[in-house]
């Protein structure tokens, strides 16, 4: 059995762990190891794979100077990783090295995680050898998280780059694919990248997060496992089989999901359950990564019909409802159902729905699908999940066929059965279940034959002066079966009992600690775990009171708050006293325990959580110890949040996007403040906090605003709104609202908006309207560049013309000509309008109006397909098209307008094409089609080249014409060693190293492999440096050689040259021609070279 395990767990175990990362794991709140997984090929490749929350410290200091094994970085913005390594099956010890980060190699690669719960997960091989993992929101779990909370680090993972500024929206994130929060995850397990089958898979962006979704919408989908059986073998098939999913929900609801295929939608936050999910719909929230930034609820819908969308790239619109939700407060547990096309809820029990009976829980914990014989039949071939809360097995019978996927609910293990179950697998050798507490105990439960005995032990006293006669009671123990017992007692002295009550007497100078083991066994000879006691001798239990903090403290729910914990302990000797702190989140009726703490008096930080409608939550701190003569004392103290205290920070703060501006509105705080402060900037959030108060605010952004962090004052005053002006049209600006208390400026409130622009008209072009005939047209939308709702309005309407406002259609029978000017409006929410005049003129009825067509030439014994343009309808009217003179190798499609065929002879045909209205007006264009037999290429005329020696020399090769348009290829031949050629550009370059001529011959080839050459001559030499016109020295069109002397050059002057001015000219000798001579400009000097 392999176990992922956090400090505290009762269990036994080997004494070396496998694998211990506990510098790399961030262990707070809900974090730490969140699930492992063995490769299939383990036994050959010892390869396992592991997903966990990281330390803060770690992912930014890792492998530099400032990193420190001891040191941590919890309460803080931070990510989750995968990572796989691999251990020796010879020894069971990890190969050294063999660490690889899959996911989350960096700070900007992880999986975001802005609060302290939600962030998944299970990691497990699909049948097809992907790695599945999934991921929850990183969210805050209380309340409306739509992101720039304050009492979140979404800042702070802004900063580090964990997430991008469009992933500031909370635990919508689950609803964005380029987001890997909320998801179900399927990489390849050799590199950490996505799989070509996934649904968004983007080839040039493997490692990118939509490369990597499978399944969105999830909450925190804390256990999910595989149905055995299904899926394929084949990575390529994008079916790593069926996932059975328990998403922990918010509120109300739990969910279990049936993944069966890519890219399903499981509608968190947008729906909780069955239902849509009020306090995320109307919030408006916009995903910026869509194209027109549409709102999250306006993305994914309800379903019309259990038929998903054949599209896996398309199902995410469609919300994918769970197979089962159940409620918190009530025994409601519900199915999906329809009633025609309209989504609808079933109770379990009811009629139409799954048999069993209605059950309800607070924290949904996935199971497992059970393929073993060990348990009857009814069970055999079915699914076990638990809740955390209401502590119960449940068992569900699943079918792929009907309206259900859930086709029985069945009770296994009643209410308050376990606590604190984490998780549940199935032993593959007997078929027993295995399940986890969070206390650290594993539990099995097996069916049928003899069942081992319950040791139950128990003492008349614990400690005392020697000698210390005590007097045990074994005889509670019980055997499931109720067949008789022995007992077996051992003192710890060296002597033993098999008494089932025995009294025993104890001795020992000074303090002195003894076990005692009590052993039962049934007459099968099924031995009992043993049970253990703790004796002490000379010795009296410590005493302990927690001091600090003092039990009732309320906890401020403006900001994380740090404790140290301190106590009074008392002992006639504290030697060697051990401690053990426990800090424990407890929300409604379960527990979010952090680990245990040795230390005497360690600082714990206490998180602003609390205070939501028909939600309780406080904080139970425990203080455990233990003497060295084994007895124990414990005291605990509980928080609360302080629900009444008055914040400083304003609330309710609200963008509205207005005209090329921003009305920012907020409610002051309820406390004494002296000031408000908002602060704009584009592109980003701001981190820093203002310092005094000279500041100089102006709401138009163009203004004198002081500067801060990158933007600019806004506002400084005591009110409650100020409207932005100046901004840009389709920017989004960061406003953070601060507030001072005294000379102190607190951390802030932001929100984001994109600056209003009015809405954009479309070409509206309605077509004539026949008298004494229907008309309709239908005026296009227009487009709101912010994607917000817009209500229309039309102007100008002639009697015999009506208007629907939703679907915007205009219909009427015209009688008379006459011409009419209509006026139409779209107003957005901000109230700015666009209108749009356009003219419908009404007349007898017109011909179809005729394109041009193209004389077109096809290649015989070639595929030809060509298709006519649309002929127009001044009506706007459908027309029906035919044809005349039509070959016999070719066919027309009067419904695509296509011709298409293969000629066999060349020749030229004239053909008649004719639209015709639902009149019977016409009207013919005549189509030319030229066929011909493909000619070779025709090279062009090229004359000989020079290339000078050791001088760079370079030539493009004219294209060639082909003579039916087709693309050619080039190739060329007789290169010399100092010559290449470029086939796409056509060209030769190189430096020549000795005189000489040479032939190239360049080819061109088309599609059919008809070629033609031509051929490049080139001479390489020694170039005489000799002038050729009236010049300056500088310009290289007054040599012979097209080109500047070098130092090397022999010159000769026949002509009136210049030096510039300031210019260096170089050469070996330089002579002149009778009369010519050489100009020499200011700071110009010639150079000789030996």
């Amino acid at each position: 059995m392999w176990v992922s395990v956090w400090n505290g767990s009762a269990y036994v175990r080997q004494a070396t762990p496998v694998v211990d990362i506990r510098e790399e794991v961030g262990e707070w709140n809900d974090f730490g190891l969140h699930s492992i997984c063995l490769d299939p090929n383990f036994e050959s490749n010892g390869l396992m794979y592991l997903f966990y929350t990281v330390d803060l410290h770690h992912v930014l200091n890792f492998g530099t100077a400032q990193y420190s094994s001891t040191t941590n970085q919890y309460h803080n913005a931070t990510i989750s990783r995968v990572s796989r390594f691999r251990v020796q099956n010879t020894n069971g010890t990890l190969t050294a090295n063999s660490r690889t980060v899959l996911v989350g190699e960096s700070a900007t690669t992880g999986i975001p995680v802005t609060f302290e719960s939600h962030a998944g997960g299970t990691i497990l091989f699909g049948e097809d050898g992907t790695l599945l993992v999934s991921t929850g929101d990183g969210a805050h779990h209380e309340g409306v998280d739509v992101g720039g909370r304050t009492d979140t680090y979404f800042q702070a993972s802004l900063n580090f780059g964990m997430m991008r500024s469009n992933e500031n929206v909370g635990a919508l994130r689950a609803q964005m694919v380029r987001s890997l929060c909320g998801k179900v995850l399927r990489i390849d397990p050799a590199t950490g990248n996505g799989v070509s089958s996934n649904p968004f898979y983007d080839a040039a962006n493997p490692r990118s997060p939509q490369s990597r979704v499978w399944t969105l919408g999830l909450r925190n989908p804390y256990r999910m496992s595989l149905k055995p059986n299904t899926g394929s073998t084949n990575p390529a098939d994008g079916n790593p089989g069926t996932l059975l999913i328990g998403d922990v929900s918010w509120y109300q609801i739990e969910e279990f999901h049936v993944v069966d295929k890519a890219g399903l939608n499981c509608g968190w936050p947008v729906y909780e359950g069955l239902d849509p999910t009020i306090s995320y719909n109307g919030t408006n929230v916009r995903n910026l990564d869509e194209p027109g930034t549409p709102t999250f609820e306006s993305l994914c819908v309800q379903p019309t019909t259990f038929a998903d969308n054949p599209n896996p790239t398309l199902r995410r619109f469609t919300h994918s409802r769970p197979a089962l939700d159940y409620s918190h407060g009530t025994a409601r547990t519900r199915v999906p159902a329809f009633s025609g096309t309209t989504p609808i809820a079933r109770l379990v029990g009811s009629t139409g729905a799954p048999a069993g009976t209605p059950f309800f829980g607070k924290c949904v914990i996935g199971g497992v699908y059970y393929t073993g014989t060990q348990f009857p039949a009814m069970y055999r071939n079915t699914y076990f999940f638990t809740d955390f809360s209401q502590h119960w097995i449940k068992n569900l019978d699943l079918h792929d066929e009907g309206d259900h996927v859930v086709h029985e609910v069945r009770n296994f293990a009643p209410d308050n059965f376990d606590p604190s179950i984490l998780d549940i697998k199935m032993n593959p050798r007997d078929g027993s279940l295995f399940y986890v507490r969070i206390q650290g105990t594993v539990s099995r439960i097996s069916y049928g034959g003899n069942q081992p005995p319950v040791a139950n032990a128990s003492s008349t006293i614990n400690y005392g002066t020697s000698p210390l006669s005590v007097t045990f009671t074994g005889s509670n123990s019980v055997d499931p079966e109720g067949l008789p017992l022995t007992y077996l007692w051992d003192f710890g002295d060296g002597t033993t009992s098999t008494s089932a009550n025995p009294v025993h007497v104890f001795t020992g100078t000074g303090v002195r600690k003894f076990t005692v083991t009590l052993t039962v066994r049934d007459n099968a000879n099924q031995a009992s775990l043993p049970k253990q006691l703790v004796v002490s001798v000379n010795n009296t239990p410590p005493t302990v009171q927690i001091t600090n903090p003092a039990q009732g403290t309320l906890y401020t729910m403006s900001q994380a708050t740090p404790y140290t914990l301190q106590a009074n302990v008392t002992d006639t000797d504290q030697t060697g006293m051990g401690y053990e702190w426990q800090v424990s989140l407890e929300h409604n009726n379960h527990s979010h325990p952090e680990p245990v703490i040795t230390t005497a008096s360690p600082t714990v930080t206490i998180s602003p959580v609390g205070c939501s409608p028909n939600e309780t939550y406080y904080y139970l701190i425990t203080l455990t110890v233990t003497d060295n003569g084994g007895l124990k004392a414990t005291h605990s103290v509980t928080l609360y949040p302080d629900c009444n205290s008055a914040s400083s920070l304003v609330s309710n703060v609200v963008a509205t996007p207005q005209l090329n501006s921003v009305r920012v509105s907020w409610i002051n705080p309820t406390a004494t403040f002296n000031e408000i402060l908002v602060a704009a900037r584009p592109t980003g959030g701001f981190t820093d906090i203002p310092i005094g108060t000279s500041y100089t605010a102006d709401p138009s952004y163009t203004g004198n605003g002081s500067p801060i962090e990158g933007g600019k004052v806004v506002y400084k005053g005591i009110g409650n709104e100020v409207t932005v002006t100046n901004l840009n049209p389709l920017v989004q600006y960061y406003f953070r609202v601060y507030t001072r208390v005294g000379g102190i400026w607190n951390g802030g409130v932001e929100v984001s908006a994109i600056p209003n622009l009015p809405p954009v008209a479309p070409a509206i072009q309605p077509p004539a309207a026949a008298t004494g005939q229907s008309y309709a047209y239908t005026i296009p939308v227009f487009t709101d560049p912010e994607n917000q709702a817009l209500v229309y309005n039309l102007t100008g309407l002639p009697a015999w013309l009506s208007y629907n406002t939703t679907s915007r259609q205009l219909t009427g029978t015209p009688t008379q000509s006459a011409s009419h000017t209509l006026t139409i409006s779209a107003t957005d929410p901000g109230g700015l309008i666009t209108a749009v005049p356009f003219v419908i003129v009404a007349g007898p009825n017109q011909p179809p109006t005729a394109p041009t067509l193209p004389v077109l030439t096809a290649e015989v014994n070639q595929f030809f397909t060509y298709t006519t343009p649309a002929f127009t309808d001044p009506e706007g009217k459908s027309l029906t098209y035919s044809v005349t003179n039509l070959p016999g190798w070719l066919s027309f499609n009067s419904g695509t307008r296509q011709f298409s065929g293969t000629p066999t002879v060349a020749s030229s045909y004239s053909i008649t094409v004719r639209a015709t209205d639902p009149s019977g007006l016409f009207t013919s264009r005549v189509l030319v089609i030229n066929t011909s037999v493909n000619q070779p290429p025709i090279p062009p005329t090229i004359g000989p080249q020079t290339a000078e020696i050791g001088y760079f020399f370079t030539y493009t090769v004219p294209a060639f014409t082909d003579p039916e348009g087709q693309t050619l290829t080039y190739s060329a031949s007789g290169l010399p060693g100092w010559l290449s050629f470029d086939a796409v550009n056509r060209r030769l370059t190189g430096t020549p190293t000795q005189a000489g001529s040479f032939t190239v011959t360049v080819r061109a080839t088309d599609p059919r492999s008809l070629t033609a050459s031509v051929q490049v001559v080139i001479s390489t030499g020694v170039c005489s440096m000799v002038t050729v016109k009236n010049g300056s020295w500088d310009d290289p069109t007054v040599w012979s050689c097209n080109r500047v002397p070098a130092s090397t050059d022999a010159v000769r002057v026949e002509h009136v040259i210049s030096l510039p001015n300031n210019y260096t000219a170089l050469a070996r000798r330089v002579t002149f021609a009778g009369g010519k001579t050489l100009s020499v400009g200011d700071g110009a000097r010639l150079q000789f070279s030996p």
